[in-house]
Formats: structure tokens, sequence, C-alpha cells
């Protein structure tokens, strides 16, 4: 193994180990991470520059200032106030409904982040309204974000066989995608979160109490209503940000996701729904540098060879006549584990190939091992390594790295074993 990657994988490890001990704030662990990266060259200092400017940094920094918007109009109240009637007051009742509605949301917006920010607001104003703590609904919410999105024929995901088919065709695969054959391989994910999500994890979630100071509590009640026309944009900003995150592909490439996010959080500031010190505290920083650091990491993992070691060890394991089961266990197992350090979607992106080759050496159906990795990479929500998504529930859960474990844990383990012998009966690589 070369030296750089020993180098990479002994930081990496301890930054796991400083995160697990949480003697020291997650921001600071992760951004030291990357110092150390980049003094031991493991990491350009330009590739650590570049982790500022990330897309996904601005996206989290902007819809912080969106839902922040929103959060200042009286619809978040009265969204609440609705669910509240429909549960008759029930906590337990109105998470059932809110994960139902995350499910929906889920499936045509077409990233966690998005999803999350959307929902986030709504179940916190509905914790406060049942004199519960946001920690205990959080964490719900982001495992069906991350999950369940864009898992059934519907948006993006009613398209999602094409691309495959397509990309089937480039390695000399035969087989055919269904339209449906996706949402069946997902159904165990998708059952199975949403059913933790209601009735597992709020009763082991963590009770953090209100997390607002007594300042923030006094601010929230002496803030008097916007008046008509702030009230409308707070609605309206809103709203047009997802539609058009909705509808990205139909726009201009000159309009990227990140560009759509921020000219909403431009227009927040600059019609008044938010005041710029509302602002500055809306947006807030702590998970942002979470995430850079997370960010630089991962890239550290991959500059270092560490993701061709893992490929090469993956095909010396098998070897040249591997048992279906074997196939089936590795590629879960590897995706699980590693997604939970690094972006679901790069992971998902370099094994890929090594699933796809493999199917066309041994003539094999696709179909069950390569959406089944999807689901592997994707049930990433153990760490703050793992997605975006993850500091932005941690923030607004003010939830620790033992709470993600001890929520989070029983679900995944559960998930991994469903999803193994799911796909290896039904849907077996033959």
């Amino acid at each position: 193994m070369p030296a750089q990657t020993i180098i990479c994988l002994t930081v990496f490890v301890i930054t796991l180990i400083l995160y697990m001990s949480n003697k020291f704030p997650l921001p600071l662990v992760s951004m030291t991470a990357m110092g150390v990266y980049v003094i031991t060259g493991c990491l350009a200092p330009a590739d650590a520059l570049s982790c500022f400017s990330n897309s996904s940094v601005i996206i989290m920094g902007s819809m912080f200032i969106v839902a922040g918007g929103l959060n200042r109009t009286q619809m978040v109240h009265k969204v609440t106030d609705l669910a509240y009637k429909i549960s008759g007051g029930s906590f337990q009742k109105g998470m059932i409904l809110y994960c139902l509605v995350t499910l929906a949301i889920a499936q045509v917006a077409p990233s966690a982040i998005l999803i999350f920010s959307i929902c986030y607001p709504l179940v916190a104003d509905f914790c406060r309204k049942n004199n519960q703590s946001p920690s205990k609904a959080m964490f719900s919410i982001v495992l069906i974000s991350i999950c369940t999105v864009t898992s059934l024929p519907i948006g993006s995901g009613a398209t999602s066989y094409i691309t495959a088919n397509s990309l089937w065709e480039t390695y000399g695969i035969t087989f055919k995608e269904g339209m449906f054959d996706p949402m069946l391989v997902y159904l165990p994910t998708i059952i199975l979160s949403v059913l933790f999500a209601m009735f597992y994890c709020p009763k082991v979630a963590p009770d953090y109490g209100s997390l607002y100071t007594d300042v923030q509590l006094k601010q929230m009640k002496e803030q008097k209503p916007l008046d008509p026309f702030r009230e409308f944009m707070g609605y309206g900003i809103f709203v047009a940000v997802v539609i058009a995150i909705l509808f990205s592909e139909k726009l201009p490439a000159t309009i990227p996701t990140w560009m759509i996010c921020f000219i909403g959080a431009v227009l927040t500031i600059l019609t008044g729904v938010l005041s710029e010190k509302e602002a500055m505290q809306a947006l807030t920083m702590p998970p942002i540098f979470l995430y850079i650091g997370s960010l630089a990491v991962g890239n550290a993992l991959v500059a270092s060879g560490a993701g061709t070691f893992l490929a090469e060890a993956i095909q010396s394991i098998l070897g040249d006549n591997p048992s279906k089961w074997v196939v089936i266990i590795l590629f879960w197992v590897v995706g699980f584990i590693v997604t939970q350090f690094m972006s679901n979607m790069a992971l998902y992106s370099a094994l890929t190939p090594v699933v796809l080759l493999m199917c066309a050496t041994y003539g094999w159906n696709p179909t069950g091992l390569s959406n089944m990795l999807f689901k592997a990479t994707f049930t990433s929500y153990l760490t703050p390594l793992s997605t975006v998504a993850i500091p932005l529930c941690m923030a607004v859960g003010g939830y620790k790295q033992k709470d993600l474990l001890r929520m989070g844990l029983i679900p995944a383990l559960t998930i991994s074993v469903a999803n193994i012998l799911w796909v290896g009966f039904m849907f077996p690589p033959c």
C-alpha cells in the first residue's frame, strides 16, 4: 500500500475516533483533518480550497436563509395548526403525517438536502406546539429524506431506467431494465426506513429541550407578523426556489442548482423578508464548516488512491468464479460502510463500473445488484461525513455523533439484512 494512502487512512481513523469521543466540536475536528491532509500532501491546496466553493456548501448556506425566510412568515404556523388538528394533538400521529409528507416530497425533489430543508421548519414548529424537543423528530425526517429520495417511478425516478439501460449498453450488457424494476428493488429500504422513522426513532431520540436560547425565544415572541407584501414574498421565494430546482434540467446550463438557491437567499434579504441580522442568524455556520471539512476528507480518500485500493481489494476477494451471495453481501457491505465516510454519489459512481464490468463478464442481469448498490450507498446517515443533509440535521436537532449511532444503527442493520435477502432471493445476479 502506498505511503500516501497509509497516511490518509491513519488521519481518517483518528478523525473518526475524535468524532466518536465528542470532546471537540465536530466542525473543528473536520477542518483540522483538512489542514492535516494538506500539510501531509494527501490533498492539494487547490482541492482543499475548492471545498469552500463546492456547490453543496452554497446550497446549504442559501437554503438556511431561504428556509429562515419561510419561518418568518405565518405559513409554517398555519401548516402546524392544520397538522395539529388532523393529529388531534398527538405527537406520534403528527410524526406519522409528517413522515408521509416527507416521503411524498422525496419522490419529486432531487436531493436529500432540499427535501430536509423543505420539511424541517414545519416539523420544528409542530414540535414547538406539542411541547416536544425538535431532537425527537429531526432524525426521522432526514432518514426518509436520504433513504427514499426518487425511489418511486415519479419525477426523475420515472426516467432513471432509461439512463440505466443506456449505461448498460456501453458495457455490452444486453439485459433491459423496466420502469418499475428500481422501485421493486428499493422496497425493503422504502418500507423499513418509513416505519423506523414513524415508530422507532422518535422513541430512542434524545430530548435536548427547546434547542433555542432564552434570547431567541424572546425574539420569536416579540416578532411582529410581516406586512402582506413580505409575507407573500416569503412564501413565493421558497416555492419558486423549490419549483426551479425540480425543473432545473429544463433551465439553461448557466443557471445551476446552487445559483437558484443563492438567488433565493439574496431575494429573501432584498425584499425584507429577513433583515441582514436575521439572515446572518439563519446562516448557521457550524454545519457548513463541518461539511466543508468532511468533503475534504472524502476528497483526500479518493486522491490518495484509497478508492482504487478498495476496488482492487474487492476484485481480489471475489476471484474468477464468485458466489452470487458473496457478491451481493460484499457490495452491500462495502457500499453501506464506505458511504458513511464519503459522498454517496461519488462512491456509487466509483463502484458502478466494477458492478457492471462483473455483470458483463459473467453474463449476469445487473438489475438487482446495481439498484441494491444505489441503496447501499444511500443508507448514509450514521456520520456527518455521509451526506450534506446530516450536518444540517445535527444542527437543527442538536445531535452529537453518539446520537446518530443510537438512532440509526438498528435501522441501518435491519435495512442491510433485508436488502441482502431481498436481492438474493428476488433479484439475484444471474
